[in-house]
């Protein structure tokens, strides 16, 4: 399990943080909202730091690396519907085979996706679509930034596209069908509290990386939305 969606998961931030670097400035950036965006900052910087890296520190010391690990490769994996249906909503079939021969590999030879078993053994690339960038290839405008409390960045086409994301997630599919909870406020905390341990699991496993790109920016709300702003624009270019 030597090749792993955390690993690179921490290679993209790092790779992220250096684009920032050379943003285009001359790229347009709607940012209408950014007086209160700022607050929303300022509120997700303490529920990280006296929260969310808390919980997750102490689940880091409570489970070893290879069980984290695991935990994040099967959520990349039982996503994998949704990834497929954006590749086939974009044309890209090549992307779609991929995402089909990853479900396979990794839910019998990985064991339910725990093992990365696709990428460690055949070498076989992830994709990474989503409706947004979805949307973005069918000629849909970003619109305004908008930072939301827990959740993080989107634009306002991303807003969309993460709603048209939560349809396609498992919890919202196979939930309501198989657990058949009783009230919406059950469908929902089943919901939330899968990205809550999905949230924790993945920052276990990039502990400090927050930290170490908030000191090295001089305006660290400027740094994170021109980071999010021009990976967003490279996903939907490719």
């Amino acid at each position: 399990m030597q090749c792993s969606s955390a690993q690179t998961k921490n290679k993209a931030t790092v790779e992220n943080s250096q684009d920032a670097d050379s943003f285009d400035d001359d790229l347009p950036i709607s940012d209408p909202l950014e007086k209160v965006n700022r607050k929303v900052f300022a509120f997700n910087d303490v529920f990280y730091r006296y929260l969310l890296n808390p919980l997750a520190t102490a689940w880091n010391f409570i489970m070893p690396q290879f069980l984290r690990v695991g935990i994040d490769n099967f959520f990349y994996w039982i996503y994998t519907p949704g990834r497929l249906i954006n590749n086939l909503l974009q044309a890209k079939f090549v992307g779609s085979a991929k995402e089909v021969a990853y479900f396979a590999i990794n839910g019998s030879v990985g064991l339910l996706g725990f093992y990365d078993a696709s990428q460690d053994i055949f070498g076989l690339e992830k994709t990474n679509e989503d409706t947004d960038q979805t949307l973005g290839k069918w000629g849909i405008g970003e619109g305004a930034y908008i930072l939301y409390p827990f959740i993080g960045p989107r634009t306002v086409r991303g807003t969309f596209g993460f709603v048209g994301d939560l349809f396609l997630q498992p919890q919202t599919v196979f939930v309501p069908r198989y657990v058949a909870p009783q009230t919406v406020w059950e469908q929902a905390g089943i919901v939330v509290g899968t990205y809550t341990v999905r949230t924790v699991n993945g920052v276990s496993l990039s502990l400090g990386a927050y930290e170490g790109l908030v000191k090295d920016s001089i305006d660290p709300y400027s740094f994170f939305r021109d980071i999010y702003l021009q990976n967003t624009r490279k996903n939907v270019d490719d």
